[in-house]
């Protein structure tokens, strides 16, 4: 009896042991968003599942697509091409008709993929977000992370009509007025998130060069791996990065770069990461680099 009763005693010990380790493990290296991010075993798992839609996003997926996967060049295809600012994402009628025509339902669950760095995968992201469909994930290192344990197949495949409808987010999107406004108010941060040559002017883009008074900066992909496949840094060294700006929750945080494709990688970043007042400026350093009453700081 006193035998089987040591046993269970230390199974027990063992157990809380091992659920401390896997709970701490969770605490360091989980996202508090970690639904908008999924690994390619998970993805592998729900590829029978019939809710779930796969978007390849890349501008040319060549023959090395993942099962199941729509392509859609999402950059190219988001792009307003009669809008006056470089790379302006498309209206919200022109959205909607488009993600139906590529089978888009408003029950879907959406598993979004690029070349690996997660910047296409991260434009439609937001254009989905501000465009009212909010179950949405991005696979960590895209096609490179898939290819290195799945196989691809060299088509893509087609669906239905969707019925997917806009219901527009206005608290995700900031025009240029409201950016002049933000960049003076303590609650509110300015993320700049191009290189540091754009960042302090020495690269020309626009009418004026350099940055947005009282911007923060980070280059989009300081959050990725150095090396090898550009999975997400973990989010221990994003929030530390975070806090050495002073990027905290409590402020409205309003990414940008020169056309809103880094920034939407930022703005994904951010939400990955659990801050839920995010803007993205849209015009960016496109518009506001091009604006003569714009405050410019170098």
């Amino acid at each position: 009896m006193r035998l089987r009763y040591l046993s269970i005693l230390i199974i027990t010990v063992l157990f809380s042991a091992c659920s401390a380790e896997k709970d701490e493990a969770e605490t360091l290296n989980g996202y508090p968003n970690s639904q908008l991010l999924v690994e390619a075993t998970e993805l592998n798992s729900l590829l029978d599942d019939e809710e779930i839609f796969l978007i390849d996003t890349r501008e040319e997926p060549g023959d090395s697509l993942i099962p199941g996967a729509v392509h859609f060049a999402s950059i190219q295809n988001l792009t307003d091409q009669d809008h006056p600012i470089e790379h302006y994402l498309i209206g919200h009628e022109e959205f909607e008709r488009v993600m139906q025509e590529i089978g888009l339902n408003n029950e879907d669950r959406i598993v979004i993929y690029d070349e690996g760095n997660a910047l296409a995968a991260a434009r439609l992201f937001y254009a989905l977000d501000y465009y009212g469909f909010s179950n949405a994930s991005l696979l960590n290192g895209g096609i490179q992370g898939w290819a290195n344990a799945y196989p691809v197949v060299d088509y893509g495949s087609e669906r239905a009509p969707g019925n997917f409808s806009v219901d527009v987010q206005e608290s995700k999107f900031c025009d240029i007025s409201y950016v002049m406004e933000a960049s003076n108010d303590p609650d509110k941060i300015i993320f700049d998130v191009r290189s540091e040559e754009e960042y302090t002017g020495a690269d020309e883009r626009a009418e004026q060069s350099g940055h947005i008074p009282n911007a923060v900066h980070l280059e989009w992909s300081n959050v990725l791996e150095d090396e090898g496949v550009p999975y997400f840094k973990s989010a221990q060294e994003i929030q530390s990065i975070y806090d050495s700006l002073g990027i905290t929750r409590d402020k409205e945080v309003i990414p940008h770069c020169h056309t809103n494709v880094r920034g939407s990688h930022a703005y994904f970043t951010l939400r990955l990461m659990g801050y839920d007042s995010v803007r993205a400026y849209e015009g960016s350093w496109s518009e506001y680099g091009n604006s003569p009453d714009a405050v410019v700081e170098q």
